[in-house]
């Protein structure tokens, strides 16, 4: 594909739906500070041009290849996850915001933003190994043996409280029910890509902290991309479910290996 031709297509899919994830984006980021007005005002005073790019960058890709039903069944998916995450994690001391809140309401929104993001970066991910002749399913056993040791290592400090337990077992589930290794190690690079920044940010500004001290941990990095693992298993199960009911809603994981086959509303 032309250099021209990448382009057109890149922009044709910024259409009519851009317009009102956009809306809702914005409607967001002016919803949030008004509600916790308090933390609004405690920041005025700093421009953080870091965080800026970062939702810049998120509220572009959002925007781009916009699909409502998967799109809303991902965001949904990610909210409810991000939750569960943020529950256990700072229920269980791994690690806490600067507000002291288990969790702070205000951070859940980053989730499913995030998730969509995320979603839009495999494509570019999935365009690379697509041409590459990989051992893809050797990667992603090697990726989970990193991973789960890392986690179990991580873990440690809260392991005995039963909230770990419910987190690892879901987290086992999802390694385990691994069907197609690409798809998963595009998932699992695209989340722990955008994953690195966030975390990078959240962890050096102080917003949260690990117990551990570190500016990010590694295995939380990689854990973003298993959270991404995580939401695309939950949407393809309800997917098939939905099959079996006779619905016609398609909510499952996107197939990023070629979005160009797919109709998409007019361009703006």
């Amino acid at each position: 594909m032309s250099e021209i031709s990448l382009l057109r297509f890149l922009l044709s899919r910024y259409n009519r739906w851009s317009l009102v994830a956009l809306a809702l984006m914005v409607a967001l980021y002016v919803t949030i500070p008004f509600v916790w007005n308090d933390l609004a005002r405690q920041n005025l005073h700093v421009v953080n041009w870091f965080l800026i790019a970062i939702w810049v960058f998120m509220s572009a890709l959002l925007c781009w290849d916009v699909r409502p039903a998967q799109d809303i069944a991902l965001a949904a998916v990610a909210l409810a996850g991000g939750a569960m995450f943020e529950g256990w994690g700072t229920n269980t001391g791994l690690w806490w915001y600067f507000t002291g809140e288990k969790p702070p309401l205000w951070i859940l929104p980053a989730w499913p933003v995030a998730a969509l993001a995320t979603a839009r970066i495999v494509f570019a991910f999935d365009q690379v190994l697509i041409r590459w002749k990989l051992p893809w399913r050797a990667l992603y056993w090697f990726f989970a043996a990193v991973f789960a040791l890392g986690m179990a290592r991580f873990i440690r400090p809260s392991v005995m409280m039963w909230p770990t337990w419910l987190m690892c077992g879901a987290l086992a589930a999802v390694i385990a029910t691994g069907r197609s290794p690409r798809r998963d190690v595009s998932l699992l690079l695209a989340g722990m890509a955008l994953g690195y920044f966030l975390e990078y940010w959240g962890t050096s500004r102080a917003c949260w902290t690990y117990y551990t001290r570190e500016i990010p941990p590694l295995v939380t990095v990689m854990a973003h991309g298993y959270g991404q693992v995580l939401f695309a298993r939950t949407l393809d199960a309800t997917d098939w479910g939905f099959k079996k009911l006779g619905a016609s809603w398609t909510v499952k994981a996107r197939d990023a290996s070629d979005p160009m086959t797919e109709q998409s509303s007019p361009p703006l």
